[in-house]
């Protein structure tokens, strides 16, 4: 087993370290080392199992040879992460490095809010290291993209579990998948979280996705307002209704709901309809149409989407950064303020007219005299007959 190569080893979902002694059998094998809590949740400790396989063996060299193959599947799965701890170890107190440890220590994710004296510090060339070492600062959380994988989130969720006394194998999303109702009335927040899919409405969302639909909310919200998209509960995989669950627990209040109006108004129409007595002529006449007709009707239709629910956005820091964007409470200037500040600035429209006058040339001015009907030619040949017969 000390001479084993690499691929003879697996890690079961149950946290233990499966050897296979024929190299190249699909099989697992069988387990000769179990995952315990170490000092850290990417840093466990390991026990021997005590069986026929390991009975002959040297417990310190094939424990060292376990660890030696743990850690480079951990690294292997877990890459940037990992990294982050080798630079988190070095104790530096710059912003970027005091990032790079909170973020490590939360195992790729944590909120914002817990950055904010850091992020502050950074410049463009602090956050350009950031990005390098594959840290995306959101405007909810901090995140990690690459370990939205699969295998990564499947690994994260047993460490997290060895780490917390949690019962393995632990509960994970289906490979792939952006969302996740989830039925336990009180689901463990801070473990999805860590898995990267944080609870938000009662769902489990992938953090690239929700980070996505959080930052649509701020880019297109005006004057601390917002509609929902139909793109957002896409992104969600979600429907329509569990979309709004997950836009209120982000903190945003539903103000209008166009369906819930539309309902309103059918509920009124009819209620006046229940004293009518006699069809109309125009229901009589809609009572005769061929449903045929209605079916080729809707398919000529284009289909047009439902305008959907507006919110009132949530106010924090991201709410004031979009009012002040795009249709927010900006101060705007007086048309005088605007045309003093104007002169003297290149590319103003003032300027940009006034070169164009400059550039047309020298003006050519023409104008017709005012004619007299005595002046005319034919006025002339007849005072002449006139003369000439006299």
């Amino acid at each position: 087993m000390l001479e084993s190569k690499d691929t003879q080893f697996s890690l079961s979902p149950e946290g233990k370290i499966l050897w296979q002694q024929k190299i190249g059998s699909p099989l697992p094998g069988e387990a000769v080392a179990s995952l315990k809590k170490g000092a850290h949740v990417l840093q466990p400790e390991l026990e021997i199992i005590e069986n026929d396989l390991t009975k002959d063996a040297d417990s310190q060299k094939l424990a060292n040879r376990l660890k030696h193959w743990l850690n480079d599947h951990i690294k292997s799965i877990l890459e940037p992460l990992v990294l982050l701890g080798i630079e988190a170890g070095q104790g530096k107190d710059d912003p970027v490095s005091l990032i790079v440890k909170k973020v490590y220590d939360h195992c790729g994710i944590l909120p914002r809010a817990d950055l904010e004296d850091e992020i502050a510090k950074l410049d463009n060339d602090m956050r350009v290291a950031l990005r390098a070492k594959k840290i995306r600062l959101g405007p909810l959380l901090a995140f990690m993209p690459d370990l939205n994988k699969p295998a990564a989130v499947k690994l994260k969720a047993m460490l997290w579990s060895i780490d917390h006394d949690k019962a393995l194998p632990a509960d994970v999303p289906a490979d792939g998948i952006v969302s996740v109702r989830l039925e336990q009335e009180n689901p463990d927040r801070a473990y999805y979280q860590v898995i990267g899919y944080p609870v938000y409405g009662g769902r489990a969302v992938r953090i690239d996705m929700l980070d996505r639909v959080v930052s649509s909310i701020y880019d297109n919200a005006e004057k601390g307002r917002f509609r929902a998209r139909h793109e957002m509960a896409e992104w969600l995989g979600s429907t329509i209704e569990d979309l709004y669950k997950v836009l209120e627990d982000l903190g945003h209040k539903k103000i209008s709901d166009p369906a819930e109006t539309k309902e309103e108004a059918k509920e009124d129409k009819s209620e006046e309809k229940i004293g009518q007595t006699e069809p109309s002529a125009a229901d009589a006449t809609e009572k005769e149409k061929p449903a045929e007709a209605d079916e080729v009707e809707a398919k000529d239709k284009p289909q047009i989407k439902p305008e959907l629910a507006e919110f009132a956005l949530k106010r924090g820091k991201a709410y004031k950064k979009s009012s002040q964007g795009k249709g927010g409470f900006k101060h705007k200037k007086k048309p005088d303020q605007q045309n003093h500040a104007n002169k003297g600035k290149k590319g103003t429209k003032h300027n940009k007219d006034k070169k164009k006058q400059q550039d047309r040339g020298p003006r050519v001015i023409s104008f017709e005299a005012e004619r007299k009907e005595e002046d005319s030619p034919f006025a002339i040949l007849q005072n002449l007959e006139i003369k000439n017969k006299k």
